[in-house]
């Protein structure tokens, strides 16, 4: 008997132990459940904002799977009476949920088709002349790539060529330790930064999209998007190219990029073949994404590319479904649902609310203070949380601030996508944070001047270029 009791006991405080945040998370939602409705909230927009509260702790502390995650928060939503099931079912669903999926499968045929040696050759003739135009190279194609492909596709192309370039660094030396930080950041950078160029850039901006049409009946389509965002990307990319050489000082005697480039074999017929195939796909989807998303929706254009790697026999579907994240996509799905029952219960016009009575307290009530607190929370918000959540989540009280105006949309959509900080904020900082190389206050130390000069070009940009298309 005792020894079962010391079983059962040891088990659950090992539970407890690695579970302890998620006991936190409920006992934080009971207490709020247990309170009185605050003015001027309805009791379903009360419940939708514990919920938000609830998938925010366990976004950031992790305890259990996404996947579950999502689950709970679809669950939630019908139990606490936020809406009724085929109402949650239908907001569950749909475009900016199909894009995030058939992006994720476009980019794993993509990858299966070995894109990043052809990739490293080219990179190699155009910019090998020139160390630093070398390392400007990475940065500059894994941002036009990231604006257009995502950054799941590209990091998982890029970063195999900067882990090629450093291998043969002697990190001994601190001339080669910044070598190989600095060839690492230009590769992450080049691919952070270039996922706010376009919609198809990253989640968050078709969500935004997605949000406008719906909340203000605003339409912006692919050129209109990267027309107010690409401006952004380009100083961005400058801007970014001199944070790093200035806080990793470097001779680059260490990198070899001749040697690199005789590792670079070339391909075979048949590869060729493939390499040019998948490129066609690559060029159709993109012109598509520009001359029919309004037709059909970027979501179910991005399935198309997928599809065509299938039907060509390019990429099994036994592959797609072994590599593709199915717990991100239903995280996201559930989240655009949060969002989306945020808004419509009218929680959103209450923080609205709330949040221009915190502007009134403060020494004066103007579109730049408003402006900044909703482009910074956006932004500090993403990097502990996810863009998308976050989009999905404050979208809607950043259309509500400014109804009429996209400005504050963009600001918070762009703003989010500013994953300088922590690395658990994008794909990309996560993976180059899983090369042991790179400390998570390194990450910040040098993120913390990128975020900072990135939320000033992008208010500079709102008030004195967007103004004027």
């Amino acid at each position: 008997m005792n020894e079962s009791y010391k079983i059962i006991s040891s088990s659950i405080l090992y539970w407890f132990s690695q579970k302890k945040w998620f006991v936190y998370s409920i006992l934080i939602a009971l207490f709020l459940l247990s309170l009185s409705t605050p003015v001027g909230l309805t009791l379903p927009a009360y419940h939708s904002l514990i919920i938000l509260v609830l998938v925010f702790i366990l976004v950031t502390f992790e305890p259990i799977p996404f996947p579950a995650i999502a689950l709970l928060t679809l669950v939630l939503q019908v139990v606490l009476g936020v809406a009724p099931p085929n109402e949650v079912a239908s907001s569950f669903m749909n475009d900016a949920v199909l894009f995030v999926m058939g992006s994720l499968m476009f980019a794993i045929a993509i990858v299966h088709q070995g894109l990043d040696i052809r990739l490293a050759r080219m990179i190699i003739y155009f910019f090998g002349k020139s160390k630093r135009l070398f390392l400007m190279g990475l940065m500059t194609i894994s941002a036009i790539l990231s604006s257009f492909l995502g950054e799941h596709t590209v990091i998982a192309i890029m970063l195999p060529i900067g882990l090629s370039v450093i291998k043969n660094i002697d990190t001994q030396k601190t001339d080669g330790k910044n070598a190989v930080l600095l060839t690492l950041f230009s590769v992450a950078y080049g691919t952070i930064i270039g996922s706010i160029g376009t919609p198809s850039g990253g989640a968050r901006n078709v969500i935004m999209i997605n949000y406008l049409q719906e909340f203000s009946n605003v339409n912006i389509d692919y050129w209109k998007w990267m027309k107010h965002a690409y401006p952004i990307l380009i100083i961005q990319l400058l801007v970014a190219y001199f944070v790093l050489q200035f806080t990793f000082p470097s001779s680059l005697k260490n990198i070899q990029i001749k040697g690199f480039k005789k590792k670079v074999q070339a391909s075979d017929t048949k590869k060729n073949i493939n390499h040019l195939f998948s490129c066609l796909i690559i060029v159709f989807i993109i012109f598509s994404w520009f001359t029919f998303n309004d037709k059909y929706g970027l979501g179910i254009i991005a399935l198309a590319g997928a599809l065509s790697f299938m039907i060509f026999g390019m990429i099994s579907w036994e592959e797609i479904n072994k590599n593709t994240n199915w717990g991100v996509i239903l995280l996201f799905a559930a989240t655009i649902s949060l969002g989306f029952q945020i808004n419509e219960t009218g929680a959103s016009s209450w923080l609205v609310l709330k949040f221009n009575d915190l502007l009134e307290a403060l020494p004066s009530n103007s579109f730049n203070i408003s402006w900044s607190i909703m482009a910074i929370i956006s932004g500090l918000t993403a990097n502990f949380f996810t863009s998308s959540a976050t989009v999905s989540l404050i979208g809607p009280m950043a259309i509500e601030l400014q109804p009429t105006d996209i400005t504050f949309a963009l600001s918070s959509a762009i703003a989010s996508g500013f994953s300088f900080l922590t690395v658990i904020s994008s794909p990309t900082a996560m993976i180059l944070y899983s090369t042991g190389l790179v400390s998570t206050k390194l990450f910040f130390r040098v993120g913390i001047l990128m975020f900072s000069i990135s939320i000033i070009i992008l208010y500079l940009m709102s008030q004195f270029y967007w103004i004027n298309i």
